[in-house]
């Protein structure tokens, strides 16, 4: 699953009401899922349960394997098997919640939270402030902001993820309109640590709110830090490029890009461009594409494929430009389809394969229909089209 507001806890064997191999096999299963191989965790937790198969904890340490593995289906099974062999099964409605929360269905996520904190024991622990801060995201992430804003005060005073509730507190608080309460959680989960990465994540937040240049202050900040290493070299590259001070981030971006690292890459290329050095940029790519990228999809390396043909088609070269645009959709969906789509027609039409353009277009048109600017392209395209002798559209 995407990184939430709070860290999923690490399954721990309670071995008592096992039979001894089950509950050697359960152990092991555990230790294979805290080291992330789930496949393999998941064979060892399906054999303790043909061992012990009425017990319900065997049943939820498979359900959270099978989140890890994205397969929400057998997850759901295997948390309602255990909930049926004990309905007071907390971490089974915590579970379910989890993946309520990942498909969005926030209504839904919200009430096997709250009955997962209604199982709690005689004894409060760190999973029911675990479950109450996953609550908190989906009542926020629903638009439910009075709700969370209760959940996370109750989490603040008690002082658990604290900075992680002032982050979502902020974030509640400045969607709900109280921009300057919000700021200054904002402010204040910034000051608990001297973190850079998390000074990147509030600009970045700020950013997508609407309030990028009340964040430029947590940009700022980033430079303060001594470490000298590629990831915070990297960190300074991007908030530089943030501040359009784009020779100070390549400056900061040379070793990461020598690295070969994806994301210094692509933002070592957009400097050059936006600097007006295409062919920099496009050398830049290039060279990576040539030696980085092989076997990896991701959006970074879709991303660099898609820049790259940007560059060589402002540079002129559109038949280089058609086979890294095709490149880069061929990587699949990565949430950036329709700048791809619309980019590879554009490239067509220079090369002026207007048919294939055209076909594209429309294709374009049916499956982003709320972009009016295709009309435009398709009337254009067309005309061409109708100036070539023998075809008929």
């Amino acid at each position: 699953m995407k990184k939430k507001a709070c860290v999923i806890l690490p399954l721990i064997a309670v071995l008592c009401g096992c039979s001894s191999e089950a509950a050697i096999m359960r152990s092991d299963g555990i230790t294979l899922y805290n080291q992330k191989n789930y496949k393999e965790a998941e064979g060892l937790f399906l054999q303790a349960i043909s061992l012990d198969d009425q017990n319900p904890s065997i049943y939820c340490d498979l359900g959270m394997n099978y989140i890890e593995m994205k397969d929400y289906e057998k997850a759901f099974k295997a948390f309602d098997t255990s909930i049926s062999l004990d309905k007071d099964q907390q971490e089974a409605y915590r579970g379910k919640g989890l993946i309520y929360l990942e498909q969005k269905n926030y209504d839904a996520a919200i009430g096997q939270f709250t009955q997962a904190i209604r199982n709690t024991g005689t004894r409060v622990g760190a999973i029911d402030y675990d479950i109450l801060s996953y609550r908190a995201q989906a009542e926020a992430e629903g638009g439910f902001y009075q709700e969370a804003l209760a959940t996370l005060n109750a989490l603040i005073e008690l002082d658990v993820h604290k900075a992680d509730s002032l982050f979502l507190r902020g974030i509640v608080n400045i969607r709900s309109g109280a921009f300057e309460d919000g700021f200054n959680d904002l402010k204040e989960c910034a000051d608990l640590s001297a973190d850079p990465f998390l000074d990147y994540r509030i600009y970045e937040t700020l950013s997508e709110l609407g309030y990028a240049e009340t964040g430029v202050d947590f940009l700022n900040k980033i430079f303060e830090s001594t470490e000298d290493t590629d990831r915070i070299h990297l960190l300074k590259g991007k908030a530089y490029y943030l501040l359009g001070k784009y020779t100070n981030a390549l400056q900061e971006l040379a070793n990461p890009v020598k690295s070969n690292d994806p994301s210094a890459v692509l933002y070592a290329g957009l400097c050059q461009e936006n600097l007006g050095d295409f062919k920099k940029a496009e050398a830049i790519y290039r060279s990576f594409l040539q030696t980085g990228a092989k076997g990896r999809n991701t959006p970074e390396i879709q991303a660099i494929w898609a820049q790259c043909a940007y560059a060589q088609y402002e540079l002129g070269d559109y038949n280089n430009a058609k086979h890294n645009i095709a490149s880069a959709i061929a990587l699949g969906d990565h949430g950036c389809n329709d700048d791809l789509a619309w980019n590879e027609i554009m490239i067509l039409y220079q090369l002026g394969d207007y048919n294939n353009a055209y076909d594209k277009a429309l294709t374009y048109k049916e499956t982003f229909p709320d972009d009016e600017r295709i009309d435009a392209e398709i009337s254009l395209i067309h005309m061409k089209i109708e100036q070539i002798p023998g075809e008929n559209q």
